[in-house]
């Protein structure tokens, strides 16, 4: 976050590359499970409005760190059983005694049948399934090329994009 202290405001007032924005929303893997503009993946929160509730710097600060704060909708439950053994994922169907759990956020099919009976203690769980570090490889004008893209809704003649 220190890094972009200088030019989180400044950085976004005009000037920035759609192009890139949209460019550096694929590089960065965030169409593998967010939405934006009827594109992309459903696994985590569709970002499309975005602009409505985060500022640039907690937009940025939510990608830096996932974890900070988890929607409910979204976060991993971890499952601690009767035999010692953990199982950590999301809950995808709640059928009598029956969990089925997700354990492979990028495979949606990739479930787990966790039976209460056997359970000893479901928590929600403090991590996130959104990776952290998916901004890491990009440059900082990447960066604020894709806060751009996602406050603008997507929308080229944004004024984030005017010269």
């Amino acid at each position: 976050m220190e890094d972009f202290d200088d030019v989180i405001h400044v950085g976004l007032e005009g000037g920035r590359d759609y192009a890139n924005g949209r460019k550096m929303f694929g590089n960065a893997t965030c169409f593998a499970c967010h939405r934006f503009n009827q594109e992309g993946g459903a696994i985590g929160p569709d970002l499309t409005s975005v602009s409505g509730k985060f500022s640039p710097r907690d937009l940025l600060e939510s990608i830096v760190n996932p974890g900070k704060e988890i929607s409910d909708q979204y976060g991993q439950m971890i499952f601690e059983m009767t035999d010692g053994t953990t199982i950590i994922g999301r809950i995808m169907n709640l059928n009598g005694d029956n969990v089925q759990v997700n354990v492979d956020m990028m495979d949606p099919n990739n479930t787990v049948q966790v039976d209460r009976k056997k359970l000893k203690e479901m928590k929600e769980s403090p991590v996130s399934m959104m990776p952290p570090g998916l901004i890491n490889t990009l440059e900082k004008d990447d960066v604020l090329d894709l806060l751009a893209y996602l406050l603008s809704q997507g929308d080229p003649e944004d004024p984030l994009f005017a010269n």
